[in-house]
């Protein structure tokens, strides 16, 4: 049987040039609080809600010596290794899609993906707590499938049915789960934690390189989502590291709440906090409808979050959004199912999956010249570039 993979990024320290760069959900439960302003002590985390500190200015320069590479676009296409033969046609594969935008964006891509593959694919809404996730790995099971792709979602919401999956042969590969999936059956796990940290720390340094040692900032959190409590940690040192007198309040956003109130939740805690001058979202999807809810309350703050949807690029093309953290949906969404093709074929994903590299760029307004609609990818062949890989074109 195929060894697991549970730890991909493992000895990839080196790998530290922009060609080489690597949106699940577990909640923390001492942080989980519906609306509250939280301190980082709160969370139990001894990087707190970093206050002021006199005659300790921020460290912009290196705040932008971090994000000088990620403010170009990339170069390093994640794939190089074509696959020893053509996958046979035919292949099933599901998605275990979770209940968040992002998600129903990367299912688009999956069945993109899939069909060039020649397989066929069923989309299965795992939702976002144990009794929707256990009754989808159910369904799951009950397909048949060869491979099962998941993302964003807390592989332990899920019970014992991805283990059974696993136990009748299938491979299963998920996307940014930021914990060991290896006890959960999952074979791959392409992305995870690194990125996470990672992201929190760039974003971290936007806002230090943006505002300097006077920035008074917020922390949009998503205690449901995997990533949000490893970003959270990893913004927080970052904005201690490189400018101890800044501030940083923390306030959770309820994922069922995004495209309904969470506008109201922002404009409401922004005005009650008129010192604050940066909002940063740890999804950028929470911040859809809050342009117009800004305007509306007499606001005007600076806006950058990871994973922008195709409304949040609009949005900053128009002005209304600052910038977004955004990864290569497209191309990081393929490259998973390159890789579940692969362990189809009974081999290991390639040195760059196993790695997690992922092309990524802060876009602001002056960089969206592309169609909102259609989405950012650096490589706008990526379709070309797989089918070649897959022997298909």
């Amino acid at each position: 049987m195929l060894a697991k993979f549970s730890d991909p990024r493992r000895g990839s320290a080196a790998r530290k040039r922009r060609s080489n760069r690597r949106d699940v959900w577990r909640i923390p439960a001492a942080c989980v609080s519906a609306l509250a302003v939280l301190s980082v002590a709160a969370c139990g985390s001894s990087s707190g809600s970093a206050g002021p500190e006199s005659g300790q200015p921020a460290n912009v320069a290196a705040a932008k010596a971090a994000l000088a590479d990620y403010t170009v676009p990339p170069t390093g296409f994640p794939v190089a290794d074509a696959l020893k033969q053509r996958l046979p046609a035919g292949k099933k594969f599901v998605y275990l899609q979770c209940s968040t935008p992002i998600c129903a964006a990367v299912g688009t891509f999956i069945k993109e993906a899939v069909t060039a593959l020649g397989g066929t694919l069923t989309v299965v809404n795992a939702g976002a707590t144990a009794q929707t996730a256990q009754a989808a790995a159910s369904s799951a099971n009950a397909l048949k499938p060869d491979a099962v792709l998941l993302g964003a979602i807390d592989p332990a919401l899920f019970g014992g049915g991805l283990k059974k999956l696993a136990g009748a042969g299938v491979k299963l590969v998920s996307l940014q789960i930021a914990k060991d999936v290896e006890p959960y059956g999952i074979t791959f796990n392409y992305l995870g934690e690194e990125l996470s940290r990672r992201n929190g720390k760039l974003l971290a340094d936007w806002v230090i390189a943006k505002k300097g040692a006077g920035a008074e900032a917020v922390f949009y959190s998503e205690p449901a989502l995997d990533i949000s409590a490893p970003m959270q940690k990893a913004f927080q040192d970052e904005m201690k590291k490189n400018c101890p007198s800044c501030t940083v309040r923390v306030v959770p956003i309820d994922v069922a709440t995004i495209g309904t109130t969470a506008p109201r939740t922002v404009v409401t805690d922004l005005q009650a906090h008129q010192d604050t001058k940066t909002a940063v979202f740890v999804s950028l999807s929470a911040a859809a409808g809050l342009p117009a809810a800004m305007k509306a309350g007499g606001l005007s703050v600076s806006t950058v979050g990871f994973g922008p949807t195709a409304g949040n690029l609009q949005d900053i093309k128009d002005g209304g959004l600052t910038a977004a953290l955004n990864i290569d949906f497209p191309v990081s969404t393929w490259t998973a199912v390159d890789a579940a093709a692969r362990l189809l074929q009974g081999a290991r994903p390639t040195a760059g999956e196993q790695a997690g590299e992922v092309p990524e760029q802060f876009l602001e307004r002056k960089d969206i010249t592309f169609d909102p609609t259609r989405g950012w990818s650096a490589f706008p062949d990526y379709a070309q570039r797989f089918a070649k890989l897959w022997q298909v074109s």
